[in-house]
């Protein structure tokens, strides 16, 4: 029988699911819940080595005779401060010893609770990876759970052997044993580049599958041959291939599903929900479209490409991690990509609601100008956009071909929005070079627009509706006085400063100036260009509201609409799906 404790049980299943067969077992109050789940298992072989001190040596012994992985199991306090010689001496000699470590509730450390001392970093420095397993109480806490205990035991063998530590909060009336079957637990896969044999059932697996969303995130270079086997791939298999403007990819097969997911309606795309997800890259903008995946997470699997073989587990359903370039990834699955053609019915499903999109005939505003700015930037330019309402407004227009474009998506931080742009801007002098920013971003980051590599190719887009509208659009229905603290609303104009580092400048306050100044802006110059663009803070959250409203009925009632058309297009269990919804 097992432990009650759910941590406990999903960490012994994936011991096993992990094939981990020996254990060194030392007496204590706190590991009693583990070593009896441990022992009474007829899969495991136990050794008992009282002192903590010997039983990580002695199961390196076990492991470099039996050329396989040992798992360590003590009591908390300093009896897992007994353990580091061992380790040491594991770590220097790459043996891959698992040190499970009992612990107390971790809200008592310091707290005067007996035997709790600090135990996460004693093994810090001669571990390839340290975890604490959380107490679990929901869904979320048990996939935290799993995914943690995977990410020790992958790093057992990847990249060299060596040992990890995986330490164990047990909370209190943990002495009871009436579990006769573990819980089901999802092991991650790790599918290596070097051993593409093994990579065979995938085709098969993807072959059969007849959604398969393709996410694209920022951060990737694709070449020709790259767009050549993904457009192989998009061809074959049934997928369609997820965009925003900082995937930078734009062939066939690809979508910008950024302008479908923002309007907060999970609810209304059951049809969209892929049963495959293939994740590649680092982040992406949306903030809707993972919500609306995960409206239905029991209806999908997911694989990651990762070239340093990193578990990214957005979707909370990963099974399977690729390490490797996604320039590997796609040439292995073209090349050896079946017979067949991609039906498109669920690139279909994504292409008709992306080009029924409504598209106001925007008033002067953020909207405004960055519709304006997209179509005036030459191919092949850089843009970069600040966070948040920056880079959301421009998703929405397409960019000329070649357009590398970048933001700070990675921390999502408005302090360097502007460093980095220069940085970009100094590094192609022969590319025109665009930065469309929000006014709190440009005045965090004001003094980036004088330093000395500033080129003629800089053109700077300044957002001045004095504040943080993202907040407005946010909340700003919902609390008073909003825009003192929250909004951080000012009355600061960018003018002064940047004619004194001798930019082109100019303001703009309506549509008539703004297309004055556009056709120089998408020029060559002899001096770097500025525009300050002054719209209303509240306003602009309204007019994003207003469309984004628009968007929510033209998609409620699409189904109505489309119901003919669907039905030629859905299987039968998503009809029954859409029509429950829909009496909702």
């Amino acid at each position: 029988m097992y432990s009650n404790i759910k941590n406990v049980q999903i960490l012994v299943a994936l011991l096993k699911a992990y094939n981990i067969k020996y254990f060194v077992l030392s007496p204590g109050g706190s590991d009693i819940p583990i070593i009896h789940s441990i022992e009474t298992d007829p899969d495991f072989t136990c050794y008992s080595v009282v002192d903590e001190r010997s039983a990580v040596y002695f199961a390196i012994g076990i492991s470099q005779e039996k050329n396989a992985p040992v798992a360590c199991v003590c009591t908390s306090g300093t009896a897992v401060s007994n353990y580091l010689p061992g380790m040491t001496e594991a770590f220097y000699q790459d043996v891959p010893i698992i040190a499970l470590t009992a612990d107390k509730e971790p809200y008592r450390l310091n707290q005067l609770m007996l035997q709790k001392i600090d135990q996460n970093s004693i093994f810090t420095s001669v571990t390839k990876k340290s975890v604490e397993l959380p107490i679990i109480r929901d869904g979320k806490d048990r996939w935290y759970c799993e995914r943690l205990i995977n990410e020790a035991l992958i790093e057992l063998n990847h990249h060299g052997t060596g040992p990890v530590h995986i330490n164990i909060p047990i909370i209190e009336g943990g002495g009871v044993y009436d579990c006769e079957v573990l819980p089901k637990v999802k092991k991650i896969n790790l599918a290596y580049e070097a051993e593409q044999e093994s990579w065979k059932p995938y085709i098969d697996k993807l072959s059969k599958a007849k959604r398969i969303l393709v996410m694209v995130g920022q951060n990737i270079n694709f070449d020709s041959e790259d767009i050549a086997n993904i457009e192989k791939f998009a061809s074959t298999y049934n997928c369609v291939i997820s965009v925003e403007h900082m995937a930078n990819l734009n062939c066939k097969g690809c979508v910008h599903t950024y302008r479908l997911t923002e309007y907060n309606l999970p609810g209304l795309y059951p049809d969209l929900i892929p049963d495959l997800i293939i994740s590649l890259g680092n982040n992406v903008a949306s903030y809707g479209l993972k919500p609306i995946i995960k409206a239905n997470v029991s209806a999908y699997t997911h694989w990651q490409i990762d070239e340093a073989g990193r578990i990214r587990d957005f979707s909370d359903r990963l099974t399977d991690l690729f390490e490797c370039t996604p320039k590997a990834f796609f040439k292995y699955f073209a090349k050896n990509a079946p017979k067949a053609k991609n039906d498109l019915e669920y690139y279909n499903l994504w292409k008709v609601k992306h080009d029924n999109v409504i598209y106001p005939d925007f008033e002067f505003s953020n909207f405004y100008v960055a519709k304006n700015i997209a179509g005036i930037i030459p191919e092949n330019s850089i843009l970069h956009l600040a966070i948040l309402n920056s880079t959301r407004t421009m998703q929405y227009f397409d960019l000329a071909k070649g357009v590398k474009t970048y933001s700070n998506i990675g921390a999502l931080g408005i302090d360097g929005c502007m460093s980095t742009f220069m940085g970009q801007a100094a590094a192609s002098p022969d590319k025109l070079a665009y930065l469309v920013v929000g006014d709190l971003s440009f005045f965090y980051d004001m003094n980036a627009a004088g330093l000395r590599s500033v080129g003629n190719n800089v053109r700077i887009v300044l957002l001045n509706n004095t504040g943080g509208a993202e907040f407005q659009l946010l909340m700003g229905n919902k609390l008073q006085g909003i825009n003192q603290h929250i909004c951080a609303e000012h009355h600061k104009v960018a003018q002064g400063w940047i004619e004194s580092l001798g930019y082109d400048y100019h303001a703009v306050r309506s549509k008539e100036d703004l297309q004055k100044v556009l056709p120089a802006f998408a020029k060559k110059s002899d001096k770097p260009m500025f525009i300050e663009v002054f719209t209303d803070m509240k306003k602009d959250a309204e007019l994003t509201e207003s469309f984004y409203q628009q968007n929510r009925e033209q998609f409620g009632g699409f189904k109505m609409k489309m119901a003919g058309k669907a039905k030629s297009m859905l299987k039968p269990e998503y009809i029954q799906k859409a029509k429950k919804f829909l009496k909702k």
